[in-house]
């Protein structure tokens, strides 16, 4: 994989701070991460990259699809490898995990709405949020045994 080439391909030009923050979610494919998260992890490496350089990147990998924004709530925005299918997001309001899942019928109806009201769709997103089994468990194994 040449991030330089897949850079000047989305029509950007390979910068040092595009270059490592794409060479970072190709390290880690699948996961999710803010930009603090980002910011944290190549600066962590004695790289001296702003957070403003760092949005400015991140902007322009969205822009250019190598990358996705999901929003998650209404403060947090994570990003992910843009690897060209389509899934959805189910986020743990307790331990904040996120898992992918993809659902033809979900995509079918998606479609179907498009469709019957003649529009153009140029970006979806959907997240669902609850409790993971892991911490439902957990919190059933933190209550207290009452005698009865």
């Amino acid at each position: 994989m040449n991030i330089h080439r897949i850079l000047e391909r989305a029509g950007l030009r390979p910068t040092l701070p595009r270059v490592l923050v794409l060479e970072f979610f190709h390290q880690h494919a699948h996961e999710h991460f803010s930009a603090e998260q980002v910011y944290k992890s190549l600066n962590g490496e004695t790289r001296n990259m702003s957070l403003g350089t760092l949005y400015r990147a991140l902007g322009l990998l969205v822009d250019g699809k190598l990358l996705s924004s999901v929003a998650l709530g209404e403060d947090r925005l994570v990003y992910e490898l843009n690897d060209g299918k389509p899934h959805d997001h189910l986020v743990c309001t307790s331990c904040g995990g996120i898992r992918e899942f993809f659902d033809e019928q979900i995509e079918a109806r998606q479609r179907a709405v498009a469709i019957e009201f003649d529009f153009d769709v140029s970006g979806r997103q959907l997240v669902l949020f609850g409790v993971c089994a892991d911490c439902r468990k957990a919190s059933l194994n933190a209550r207290p045994m009452i005698d009865e």
